[in-house]
């Protein structure tokens, strides 16, 4: 998970001179600036603590707490917020910093990915410069649990999108009711009243529509303002209701705190990535939040794990800290993909130097400068220096505008069109070039080129799934029938492999129809996809699938599901014999009325070639070994389908030799992923698929 947007800490003298109750510099906020980016870090690094992605909602609770704090102070103390200073402070704090890590982020994908990352890398790069990574990341359907493709190193910047589009709003909506309640003669607490009654609304508003979208669309509701803003809001609430905390018996503030930061552990310990996220996974941490913020308010009151000298330092630094360690994680990981404890260690290292220097060097000149502040009528011209410091940094700023932007919207080049590539004669000759890529040392010309491995996906719209049950998917009713009928069913790994079906079948004059739907397994029993709308969609398919069978009667069935499952009625991942037994009960209930059934095995799991294969890495660092629950699936997939009634096809040689699988085989690249075959490979195989076949089509179907 990613953390909160860290907005830079707020100034200390001029925090120092509030009239709000406990808006004033808070060591405390410092340590829960520390504690969130801390955990958020190793959760990242290490994938430990498994909830500490809730720092997002520590960050959010703490921006929205002190930024509202500082509007109404401003308010009460000038009668009126001044939209531009308060923007112009934002533009000051959040993005110097931001940019550089942007440009920088680009730069090195540049130089280390390939074609279509760059361009992927560009394009997230501009959308968050825009404040709007959010939105990119849950459009393009970024899933933090179940990610398909590799992770963009800027993926972190959604929360800052979120928090800034939030500012845009927040306080014209904070002026009007202000303006509001003084046009009705409501002043002070009055109008503290006004603004919290409306930020409750919000509150409320945020938390029922994030409720309806957790259970609808949980990706964009993790990415999603809308979704959100009960966070930064709870913070707002506190500062709203600062004077009335501020009422609090001395005696009782510690247990607030004490108990505040009880509850922040336990979430990181208890949070999980499977928990409904941002309701209710993230009230804990909230509530536990606004627990340390309120019993802080009206007086300070010393709690060591977060007032100490050094987690307030890391406090301090926690906006460098997290816009750093991200991209130092994934293109470190990339560079160095067998690199284990090494790229953690280079990772923390690399993000505490960048992060110290960028706090000193750039957050914290930039802050205590006068860049976009309004000038006296008669202040002296600035220096030669200054002069220049400006020009060149309005030329460095349009540089990087320019350069991203272009990047971002140049489109790639014309497909090209790629030579056929050779079928392999035979399992002996396969084995060759299995060991052949195995011993290479460096990358041969590969088919697809890597640069473009992003682009591919599975074709003639296949793996959509059967209507009505998939509103956009395809029409799987036969007729007339055809002579001879083939009919592929699975998941998304049967989907891969209808290139290699049409390439043995059709010359032949067998028409191939797909029933697949990508993430909806043929098993008697309901999965859960990581997109709700293929876990809700999923029963129907299956019922349509089984009803073509019966009434089509198909010559030939053909059947791949991916081995790794979840099941609803476990929770969770089965055990192997529940996912044997699922596959059994669809082989003797749901495939009756087939002439033949084939089922092939899905090709081993490995790393995805589109992070493994950079321009520093070597053929053996994409290299995968077949793992023991894979072998241990193999072998319950051969029992159910190398049964009587139905063949099964074992794959692993066409993949592997010695329980070891190279990433491309005889210049060809085997998989687009982590685990679905590349169209090129997969046609490549036809040979071998089609001596596989013969004793099945040769054979009566009875046997």
């Amino acid at each position: 998970m990613s953390s909160g947007s860290l907005t830079a800490p707020v100034h200390r003298a001029a925090a120092r001179r509030p009239s709000t109750p406990g808006s004033g510099f808070r060591p405390d906020i410092q340590g829960l600036r520390a504690f969130a980016v801390v955990v958020v870090i190793l959760e990242h690094v290490f994938g430990w603590p498994a909830g500490g992605f809730v720092g997002v909602d520590v960050f959010f609770v703490v921006s929205g707490f002190l930024i509202t704090g500082l509007l109404l102070d401003e308010h009460d103390r000038r009668g009126r917020i001044s939209f531009t200073d308060f923007y112009r402070r934002r533009v000051r704090r959040i993005l110097p910093l931001a940019m550089l890590v942007l440009v920088s982020t680009y730069l090195a994908s540049s130089l280390l990915f390939f074609g279509e990352r760059v361009r992927a890398t560009a394009w997230d790069a501009l959308w968050a410069g825009l404040f709007a990574a959010n939105w990119r990341f849950a459009s393009t359907g970024t899933d933090y649990w179940q990610t398909d493709g590799p992770v963009s190193p800027l993926r972190h910047y959604w929360s800052l999108s979120v928090e800034e589009q939030f500012y845009l709003v927040w306080p014209v909506l904070l002026v009007a009711v202000l303006g509001l309640a003084a046009r009705r003669g409501r002043y002070g607490s009055g109008s503290r009243w006004a603004v919290g009654v409306v930020l409750a609304a919000v509150v409320v508003a945020s938390i029922a529509f994030a409720l309806w979208e957790v259970g609808h669309r949980p990706t964009v509701a993790y990415f999603s303002t809308f979704s959100r803003a009960w966070e930064l809001g709870v913070g707002a609430l506190l500062a709203v209701a600062a004077p009335l905390l501020a009422r609090i018996p001395a005696p009782a503030r510690p247990a607030y705190q004490w108990l505040g930061l009880t509850g922040l552990v336990v979430s990181v310990l208890v949070i999980t990535a499977q928990s409904p996220f941002p309701v209710p996974g993230a009230f804990l941490a909230v509530i536990s939040t606004a627990l340390v913020i309120a019993g802080g308010v009206g007086g300070q009151r010393l709690m060591f794990p977060l007032t100490n000298r050094a987690v307030g330092y890391v406090g301090d630094i926690s906006y460098s800290l997290y816009l750093w360690h991200f991209p130092l994680l994934v293109l470190i990981g990339a560079a160095l993909p067998t690199g284990g404890h090494v790229v953690a260690l280079l990772t923390l290292v690399g993000t505490a130097v960048l992060s110290v220097l960028s706090y000193h060097l750039v957050e914290n000149p930039v802050r205590r400068s006068s860049w976009l502040e309004r000038r006296p009528p008669r202040m002296p011209r600035p220096t030669g220096v200054a002069r220049v410091r400006r020009i060149a940094g309005l030329v460095a700023l349009a540089a990087v505008t320019v350069t991203v932007g272009t990047v971002a919207v140049r489109t790639s080049s014309s497909p090209q069109v790629v030579p056929e590539v050779a079928v392999v004669a035979s399992q002996r000759e396969l084995s060759q070039q299995i060991g052949a890529a195995l011993d290479a040392a460096d990358w041969p010309v590969l088919t697809p080129p890597p640069g473009e491995l992003d682009t591919l996906g599975f074709t003639r719209g296949d793996g959509q799934g059967c209507r009505p049950s998939v509103p956009e998917g395809n029409d799987c009713t036969v007729t007339p029938r055809p002579r001879r009928l083939a009919v592929v069913v699975g998941d998304s790994i049967g989907s891969a492999w209808l290139p290699l079906v049409r390439r043995v079948l059709e010359p032949d004059g067998w028409e191939v129809r797909d029933l697949t739907y990508a993430g909806c397994p043929f098993l008697a029993s309901d999965t859960v996809s990581p997109t709700a709308s293929i876990t809700e969609a999923c029963p129907g398919h299956r019922r349509a699938v089984r009803t073509v069978i019966e009434n089509s009667r198909p010559d030939l069935v053909i059947l791949s599901n991916a081995y790794r499952q979840r099941f609803a009625d476990t929770g969770g991942n089965p055990s192997l014999a529940e996912w044997e037994q699922a596959a059994r009960t669809a082989k003797e209930r749901w495939l009756g009325a087939a002439g033949r059934v084939v089922a092939l095995q899905p090709p081993p799991l490995g790393p995805d070639p589109k992070t493994c294969i950079t321009r520093l890495s070597a053929p053996r660092d994409c290299v995968s070994t077949l793992s023991e629950e894979y072998r241990s699936y193999a072998e319950a997939d051969r029992r159910v389908w190398g049964g009587k009634g139905s063949w099964y096809v074992p794959t692993t040689d066409w993949f592997c030799l010695s329980g070891r699988c190279p990433i491309f085989i005889g210049g060809v690249i085997v998989r687009r992923d982590g685990n679905h075959v590349t169209a090129d490979y997969a046609r490549r195989l036809a040979p071998l698929f089609d001596d596989a076949l013969t004793p099945v089509l040769d054979r009566p179907s009875t046997d």
